[in-house]
């Protein structure tokens, strides 16, 4: 059977507050519209429209991967999946209905859903239980196993009626019900059409309804910035979690924070207060000390970094490295036992084994419009407070005297001393 999902991000995300479309913020460094799109895909579901605003120009990434269809005004879930099926012509299958604002949806349950139908069925909706007070819409059963409607919370307060069963927004129908979408009927209030509505539409026409129970958790919606915050701490704790229980120490779990693309081995042991970007993989026996950042790098094993390191842009570290305190290393490859210890910063660079680099030590690797390369060869010992000007290649087993400037290449086994000469001239008395 067909399959397609519908995933809905048209809304205008006005309480976010924000100039960033509201599916497009982050959780754990991936856009939430991307968790949905990767549950869906991880289910099977390989035919996706997404329903985008029509003031689209941050959804052009989006656009290039994925059929969009585009919401022109903000009339409501039911006008949004309406306007989706319109390019299912022909179709013959089942049709998902998502919400780009809710994360946290699991491919096993996208599959339980799917599992759900039989020959009869023709919707599955799905709920949680809930008894304390929320604002979740209701949904109400003809028996134990059949919804009949869902009702917004405000309406079931007004009418004095409740249920325990909350609605979880995502939904599945078959494609054969499309046209009962023209029979929802604009909201009177708010000017609307809901989704919701065709649960009620499909009881009435005696169409076999089924109900998925899920976890409050999967249908946590992103309505603004404080709900983001639990969802990027929700995220975070089960990122921790994994990482944890496939063997890396955290020494206080809640001050470090991962990417969800975040690679940890073994053996890793993280200190309080680190903070990882995208594309990080850390190979076994690494220790990351506090306060460090790291981001688009990979980092071997029996590396040691920190405290107040920050490694980013594509830098590889060989094994057993030392990148000390107050260190930046940025797009720059280190062989194994490279050590750089305190204070320096090393960018668009390449180190040979066993090269020590003394603190204060700077590449001067950006000329005003290029970004130049320094290479350093094997055993070499760069003394502190060095100034090295890219372009420049400096040879195995060399020394470089502290407090030079080198711009010019140096052979193999040479010491070299880039110093001004120092002049003492006794001072004149008042």
């Amino acid at each position: 059977m067909e399959i397609c999902s519908i995933i809905l991000s048209a809304g205008k995300g006005s309480r976010m507050h924000s100039d960033t479309a509201k599916p497009l913020h982050t959780i754990s460094g991936k856009p939430m519209i991307d968790w949905v799109i990767d549950a869906a895909e991880t289910a099977g579901i390989q035919n996706k429209i997404i329903v985008i605003p029509e003031n689209n120009k941050d959804f052009k990434e989006i656009s290039k991967t994925n059929k969009t269809v585009i919401q022109k005004h903000p009339l409501g879930t039911g006008d949004a999946v309406k306007k989706a099926t319109t390019s299912l012509q022909n179709f013959d299958g089942l049709i998902l209905v998502c919400f780009a604002d809710t994360p946290f949806i699991k491919t096993e349950s996208l599959t339980k859903i799917l599992n759900t139908f039989d020959d009869k069925t023709k919707l599955v909706i799905t709920g949680f239980r809930k008894i304390e007070k929320n604002n979740y819409g209701k949904i109400f059963f003809a028996n134990k196993l059949e919804p009949k409607e869902i009702v917004e919370q405000k309406d079931c307060e007004e009418k004095n009626i409740h249920s325990e069963f909350c609605n979880g927004g995502i939904m599945c129908f078959h494609s054969s019900v499309i046209t009962d979408l023209d029979k929802i009927k604009k909201n009177k209030i708010t000017g609307e059409f809901y989704l919701t509505d065709l649960v009620n539409i499909l009881f009435k026409s005696e169409k076999k309804i089924s109900f998925v129970e899920i976890e409050e958790e999967e249908i946590l919606g992103i309505n603004n910035q404080i709900d983001l915050s639990i969802a990027e701490k929700i995220a975070q704790n089960s990122l921790r979690k994994k990482a944890m229980l496939n063997g890396v120490k955290m020494i206080d779990p809640n001050s470090v924070f991962l990417n969800f693309d975040t690679k940890l081995q073994k053996n890793v042991v993280i200190h309080p207060n680190v903070v990882f970007g995208k594309n990080v993989t850390i190979e076994e026996n690494v220790e990351i000390k506090s306060f460090s950042h790291i981001e688009e790098c990979k980092i071997n094993e029996g590396a040691v970094i920190g405290p107040f390191a920050r490694i980013r842009g594509e830098s590889i570290l060989g094994k057993n490295t030392k990148i000390g305190n107050f260190v930046e290393i940025k797009k720059s490859k280190l062989s194994e036992n490279v050590k750089v210890n305190h204070l320096s910063y090393i960018g668009d660079a390449e180190i040979g084994s066993s090269t020590n680099i003394g603190a204060g030590t700077i590449t001067c690797n950006y000329d005003g419009s290029n970004k130049n390369k320094t290479v350093i060869g094997n055993n070499s010992f760069i003394g502190s407070n060095s100034t090295i000007i890219a372009p420049i290649q400096i040879g195995n087993d060399v020394v470089l005297g502290a407090g030079s400037t080198f711009n010019k290449k140096i052979p193999d086994k040479t010491l070299s001393i880039g110093r001004a000469h120092q002049v003492n001239k006794p001072r004149k008395e008042n």
